[in-house]
């Protein structure tokens, strides 16, 4: 649709300032493009509807290939471990600054798990209010992953997680930090969950049901904790 004479002129002048402005604080403002990361540390202690805390620790990843050191230490990672009828749950927890939102990059760099299952064996589901999760079954293991991104339900894969970076980033107030030179453009950070619990010769979708209400409640809990940006 062609836009009235009458307006074409306006909005010309209002795409050149905003351009001007971006490129005048890109000149003068050594700061622009470095991105100030909020520090972050996990707390030692996160409640988990039902669950007993049994301990917490840094996220320690071992190595998957000959000649790695033995152990990687994340510094934005924390591990906890959880009891309840004689049932552990581990959690994994990643922050993660500069993501893609997908979590079969995230299962190979950072879990110790041997591989990654196929598309097939993987159960996802959404929630109202919490957002998308997916669940599989790999050595003898229940797990459950899922993205909580800073604005929006979580995710778990990067078209996913790209839809809502356009939803809650470029289509939001936003925009119009990002061209006062307040804000990057995208919010690219993600709260990586790697949820765990041992079959013990159930059947994987009884012990899903079980993955799911953790989370559901430790979702509800991040969700108003987020790391500041």
């Amino acid at each position: 649709m062609k836009l009235p004479k009458q307006l074409q002129i306006p909005l010309l002048m209002f795409v050149f300032a905003n351009v001007a402005i971006v490129l005048g604080k890109v000149l003068l403002d050594p700061t622009i493009g470095k991105k100030t990361v909020t520090p972050f540390v996990f707390p030692q202690t996160v409640p988990l509807s039902g669950w007993q805390l049994v301990a917490s620790e840094p996220l320690k990843i071992p190595a998957k290939e000959a000649g790695q050191a033995p152990v990687k230490e994340l510094p934005n990672g924390k591990q906890y471990r959880y009891t309840k009828d004689n049932q552990t749950l581990n959690v994994q927890m990643l922050y993660e600054l500069e993501t893609h939102g997908e979590f079969k990059e995230f299962l190979r760099n950072f879990t110790s798990l041997k591989g990654v299952p196929d598309e097939q064996y993987i159960v996802v589901r959404q929630q109202p209010g919490v957002g998308i999760y997916g669940m599989f079954a790999l050595q003898n293991r229940a797990y459950l992953n899922a993205c909580i991104n800073p604005r929006g339900g979580s995710t778990l894969t990067r078209q996913q997680y790209s839809d809502n970076r356009v939803r809650y980033d470029l289509l939001s107030d936003r925009l119009i930090l990002w061209l006062i030179g307040q804000r990057s453009l995208r919010d690219q950070r993600c709260l990586w969950s790697h949820f765990s619990i041992p079959l013990n010769k159930s059947a994987p979708e009884s012990t899903y049901a079980t993955l799911e209400q953790a989370w559901l409640s430790w979702y509800q809990w991040w969700s108003t904790r987020y790391p500041q940006e």
